[in-house]
């Protein structure tokens, strides 16, 4: 049997940012796969293999069903075993960093969801670059660009997520974004393959990477540039003070369409009347029209449906089509 599919949350493998994980037709024996997988990754890491995770637990959305089995590898070579294993029983595979632009279906992801966050965690200097393991918090991160006096990364102040999210979609803000940066990233297919990727390797664009289908970021080097720390913790403090608008304080999964050229997506949302509409516990913010905030009982499907009326409505309105920016994942 083959795999059925492989997809990464960071994004790739995916048509308008809807991903959808299965097992296909009627995988041979669930409960005789379960037992071999679990036994032998039990055997093979010392991180937690959890089965049956809620993923509302691990994403900003606070949204989303179970994932069969839900792994954190403590190491690298921890999670080269786990790449190994899931191809030895032909499991889909899912992977997951700080779930902050996620939305996963009410019926979770079936197959494995593997989570970096232990197994990709480091942060050290080399001369003016600083490498940073994808697990690692965008936060950490600054904080430790600010410790070395290494400049640069400032307008990520604010930016949930991790490290290997940001490469992934070239995270930025007001004109910059961490593509700008990078020199090289490395990282692992499914297969088990080790790559090693120069920026001259990778077309960097507004939300794109560049980055081969299915590799899965370990870690990034980023060529930066020495800074006074009082000056970078200035530029620091006041990239957060232009997020105030943002619904930080509430569950969301950040902008949740990407800005057409021709307006940013917030102003064209708005426009359209779409500022404060509901779906059950669904809303798109009061604060900001391009973030859609789960009031506290909010489903996938409520927030699916939300989406679909804002694009109406601003089709309508403005003749723009809004393509989504966070991803969509697992089973409705």
């Amino acid at each position: 049997m083959s795999i059925v599919s492989v997809s990464i949350c960071w994004p790739c493998c995916r048509s308008g940012n809807e991903v959808k994980v299965g097992f296909g037709d009627g995988m041979r024996g669930r409960k005789e796969i379960r037992m071999g997988f679990v036994d032998s990754i039990r055997r093979a890491i010392q991180g937690p293999v959890v089965e049956g995770e809620p993923l509302s637990r691990h994403t900003s959305f606070g949204i989303g069903g179970a994932a069969d089995f839900f792994v954190r590898p403590d190491t690298e070579a921890e999670l080269v075993e786990v790449l190994r294993l899931t191809r030895t029983h032909e499991l889909p595979l899912m992977i997951i960093g700080r779930g902050t632009n996620l939305l996963v279906g009410d019926g979770g992801v079936r197959g494995v969801v593997l989570d970096l966050r232990g197994a990709c965690r480091q942060l050290k200097r080399t001369a003016g670059e600083i490498t940073s393991g994808a697990g690692a918090t965008v936060s950490e991160l600054l904080d430790f660009c600010l410790a070395q006096g290494l400049g640069g990364l400032e307008f990520l102040a604010g930016i949930p997520g991790s490290v290997g999210g940001a490469v992934r979609v070239n995270a930025g803000a007001w004109g910059r974004a961490v593509g700008d940066l990078v020199s090289v990233v490395r990282g692992y297919f499914p297969s088990g393959r080790q790559m090693d990727l120069e920026r001259n390797a990778l077309e960097f664009g507004y939300r794109h990477s560049g980055l081969p289908a299915g590799m899965i970021i370990v870690e990034t080097r980023l060529n930066l540039k020495p800074e006074r720390a009082e000056v970078i913790r200035e530029k620091m403090a006041d990239y957060r003070r232009r997020r105030r608008h943002q619904p930080i304080d509430q569950k969301s999964a950040g902008s949740v369409f990407k800005n057409p050229s021709s307006a940013p997506a917030g102003r064209l949302i708005e426009m359209a009347g779409c500022k404060g509409m509901k779906v059950d516990g669904a809303q798109v913010s009061p604060q900001h029209a391009n973030f859609i905030v789960n009031l506290g009982s909010a489903s996938a499907a409520a927030v699916r449906e939300l989406i679909a009326q804002v694009r109406r409505k601003v089709k309508e309105h403005s003749g723009i089509e809004l393509e989504l920016e966070i991803i969509c994942v697992g089973e409705d």
